[in-house]
């Protein structure tokens, strides 16, 4: 086992068993097979979010793009936290004659089809513009909220569900928000924070610490 994945294992253990318990179960995390609750995402006026929702594979350069568009040599760029395991193919349509800009907020649930497969949470904010002649193909990497599940193959179903209200939940990803985690380290040591948030876990300031410690966001 590498160094990184043992100091990994030993913060997701040690966050987990330091924090205070607040509730058995929250819907829609952990081991809870209820849909998740929170907060509509409303879209902007004019902008349509294609009903399906599919996994994608991440190392096939035509994944996630118009079937009429020219064959790629690399696989696309996804919207995200770098190693997030819930991976989707968002796919837009802007119905009026201007560009519009389309926010991701972070906690938007995405909700498997299948109790089988992981559910999925936006941990930072990122934005689309969505052209007026062509539909926006959009990769994007979730937090994987369900650690019992297994992780979305090929071609798994999924729906938008709402955006998360759990304070400490909120809490960390308003923290999260100002952190670069475009290192897949600093994303694994971010992941592993939330963990114990999602079987209904309070945040520590020791995880308040650690987030502090990660790299600061470089405003774009």
């Amino acid at each position: 086992m590498s160094l990184r994945a043992l100091f990994l294992g030993l913060t997701a253990g040690l966050a987990l068993t330091a924090a205070p318990a607040l509730s058995a179960e929250l819907p829609g995390f952990g081991d809870s097979i209820a849909d998740p609750v929170g907060e509509p995402w409303v879209l902007p006026e004019g902008i349509e979010l294609s009903a399906t929702i599919e996994s994608y594979d991440p190392f096939d350069p035509d994944a996630c793009k118009h079937p009429d568009e020219p064959p790629r040599e690399t696989p696309p760029k996804p919207v995200g936290v770098t190693g997030g395991l819930v991976r989707v193919c968002l796919q837009f349509t802007n119905n009026t004659n201007t560009p519009i800009k389309v926010p991701l907020l972070y906690g938007i649930e995405l909700i498997s089809e299948s109790q089988e497969i992981q559910n999925g949470i936006i941990v930072q904010r990122g934005e689309l513009e969505v052209q007026m002649d062509q539909p926006l193909f959009a990769p994007l990497l979730a937090d994987c909220m369900n650690g019992s599940r297994s992780a979305p193959g090929i071609g798994a179903r999924y729906r938008i569900g709402p955006i998360t209200q759990h304070p400490h939940i909120l809490e960390a990803l308003r923290l999260l928000d100002d952190r670069d985690l475009t290192d897949p380290l600093d994303a694994a040591i971010a992941s592993s924070l939330l963990k114990p948030l999602y079987l209904g876990k309070a945040l520590t300031q020791d995880a308040r610490d650690q987030i502090a410690d990660l790299p600061a966001r470089v405003p774009t």
